[in-house]
């Protein structure tokens, strides 16, 4: 088997899905519950993957610009992170959970500390999800209440206290039932209507969102809205949390999505996840002091931890993201990644004018979302177009119209540059 690089551009054997993808699906289906697949009822088998190359059961080598829906930032297998788990492995492989730090644990929170200004307090957790869910928590701890104010097409995960404030994709009806009821959601980018939520009913624990809308379709707020959010919710004793599991650790340019929009944006507390990790499963919170010094006051008299995990802090996830982050922090990265980011908004501008099909862009950073004119079944046509065509990007948007596109970071300038020529292709029919 010939060896991947990661700089390959895409090589189709095979009609998509092959003869092995469909028959492993096959297996698959048969005993994995059904709640668990996605779009495609035949789907491509990933084997491998090298940097921006995926390849699946029967060689097939694709273009992937998803980045595994953006956590394998620095690209797959990236080098540095194999290293460092590696070399973990041979050391710690499993600790004791919340009761006993390691080495990497303390590391990485410091690291995550320094990167988070003042939110320099810091709680891991091993996915987005949870890393909501410690968030509302906390507020909850910090101001005794319990409403929260989230926004419609947010997405902030699919475990049941995340599901609470996700708006898009709704769950079923059994599961809907399941939920609370203590979250309202209103209009994303309508100030307004946040402030009437925050002065009805109970006063609000807090106000989650996501300062660019990932799932729901690469949604860009106006430049004054974190700001007047920010000031709304402080004026009504809200907590501010930002979920920046995708926007993220460099994804939009600079290491916060937030701080696109300046210093009377900065939240609270704030979610982390998917790229930091490069890869590996872990996420973080991190808030303010004065907010996340809220747990010591409830740890109960038996001195169990408030919030426990057998995987807290797993030590292999723990330094692939140190490895990580030395990566994303390091000089003159930053600044590569915003040349990709702006060569993709240009050439995806002009794309734009050149097909009617598409109805809008939206890019920050690389992290893009090509808006088509078209229904749902028109974006399931065109990307199963870009799937032929060796091109893997993710359907997404409330409306299902959107194509995403999370590269990697890492992706070369000839890759990116094939990848929207597929999609130019593809749109021209």
């Amino acid at each position: 088997m010939t060896a991947l690089r990661g700089d390959e551009l895409p090589e189709i054997r095979t009609p998509v899905p092959g003869p092995k993808s469909l028959t492993a699906a096959k297996r698959l289906r048969r005993i994995e519950g059904a709640a668990i697949w996605g779009v495609d009822s035949d789907p491509i088998v990933w084997a491998r993957a090298k940097g921006a190359v995926v390849e699946d059961l029967d060689g097939n080598r694709f273009l992937d610009l998803t980045s595994g829906f953006g956590a394998a930032s620095l690209g797959h297998a990236a080098p540095e992170i194999k290293r460092a788990v590696s070399a973990q492995a041979g050391r710690l492989v499993q600790g004791l959970g919340d009761l006993m730090p390691h080495r990497e644990r303390e590391r990485l929170v410091r690291a995550l500390s320094r990167l988070g200004g003042h939110l320099n307090r810091v709680l891991l957790a091993s996915t987005g999800s949870e890393a909501v869910e410690l968030a509302l928590k906390t507020a909850a701890l910090a101001t005794g209440r319990r409403r929260v104010v989230a926004f419609t097409g947010s997405y902030h995960g699919d475990s049941l206290g995340a599901l609470e404030v996700t708006h898009h994709p709704a769950p079923p009806g059994p599961i809907q039932a399941l939920l609370g009821g203590w979250a309202v959601h209103v209009a994303y980018g309508d100030l307004d209507a946040l402030e009437r939520a925050l002065r009805e009913s109970e006063p609000c624990a807090a106000v989650i969102a996501e300062p660019i809308q990932g799932r729901g379709g690469t949604v860009m707020p106006s430049q004054g809205f974190l700001i007047g959010l920010r000031a709304l919710a402080r004026k009504h004793g809200a907590v501010v949390i930002y979920d920046e599991i995708m926007t993220g650790a460099g994804r939009t340019g600079p290491f916060w999505a937030w701080e696109r929009f300046g210093p009377d944006a900065e939240p609270d507390l704030l979610c982390a996840g998917k790229g930091m990790g490069g890869g590996m499963a872990i996420a973080a919170l991190l808030g303010r002091p004065k907010l996340m010094d809220a747990w010591r006051k409830h740890v109960p008299a038996s001195g169990e931890a408030p919030h426990a995990s057998t995987f807290y802090a797993h030590p292999l996830a723990c330094a692939g993201a140190l490895a990580t982050l030395k990566r994303l922090t390091a000089a003159g990265f930053r600044e590569e990644v915003e040349r990709k980011g702006r060569w993709l908004e240009e050439a995806l501008t002009a794309l734009a004018r050149r097909h009617r099909s598409v109805a809008a862009i939206r890019t920050a950073g690389l992290m893009a979302g090509i808006e088509l004119a078209s229904d749902a079944e028109g974006l399931q046509s065109v990307w199963r177009a870009l799937l032929a065509r060796g091109v893997l990007t993710i359907p997404s948007g409330t409306r299902g119209t959107v194509i995403q596109l999370l590269p990697s970071f890492t992706i070369t300038d000839e890759q990116l540059a094939h990848g929207v020529a597929a999609i130019d292709s593809v749109l021209a029919g």
